[in-house]
């Protein structure tokens, strides 16, 4: 794969392995994530959107069967909600706002589908059912993993604690530490 950010298209470079010349591609698959050229997540989303809207299928026969909203709970916990958090500390802060509403819409669907006909709207499903968005859910996982980033002595410096912040000159030649956004 090559990877390549630009909006030119840039042609790949002809690499070979001994006589025989390597296919160059669009995107692999790698641990579960799909990742292409562009460094983008769109199809990993779309792939991820796919399966859950699969197993959502599989809640719906469940609730028809008469299954009761706690365990219709669960088993979004323990089948969908995995399907869609996976490896999210890898892609979670890169998505577009079109792709976080892709997945939230997953998340939705299955509020939607647990509480039945007593849904009114997406925030009073999740007080209801007790559940956080998946933003943030990827938030959390995030900071997980930073902090045990942090408590490890080998990758402690990777999150340096008092960074500091990167002066930039302007075109008035004075400089300024720029912050990062908030949350």
């Amino acid at each position: 794969m090559h990877i390549c950010t630009s909006s030119a298209a840039v042609p790949p470079p002809q690499l070979s392995l001994g006589p025989h010349p390597l296919q160059v591609l669009r995107s692999a698959k790698m641990l579960g994530v799909t990742v292409n050229d562009q460094l983008t997540w769109k199809l990993h989303v779309t792939a991820t959107v796919k399966s859950a809207a699969y197993r959502l299928y599989m809640l719906r026969r469940l609730k028809s069967l008469g299954t009761p909203a706690d365990e219709l709970k669960g088993i979004y916990i323990t089948c969908i909600l995995p399907k869609l958090m996976y490896a999210s500390t890898v892609w979670s802060s890169s998505l577009t706002c079109t792709q976080q509403q892709q997945l939230e819409n997953v998340q939705k669907r299955a509020c939607r589908i647990i509480i039945g006909p007593a849904y009114t709207d997406y925030d009073h499903a999740l007080s209801t059912l007790n559940l956080p968005t998946l933003a943030t859910r990827h938030q959390a996982a995030l900071i997980k993993i930073g902090r045990g980033l942090l408590r490890h002595s080998r990758l402690r410096n990777l999150l340096p604690l008092n960074a500091p912040l990167p002066i930039h000159t302007t075109r008035h030649k004075r400089g300024h530490a720029t912050q990062g956004p908030r949350n």
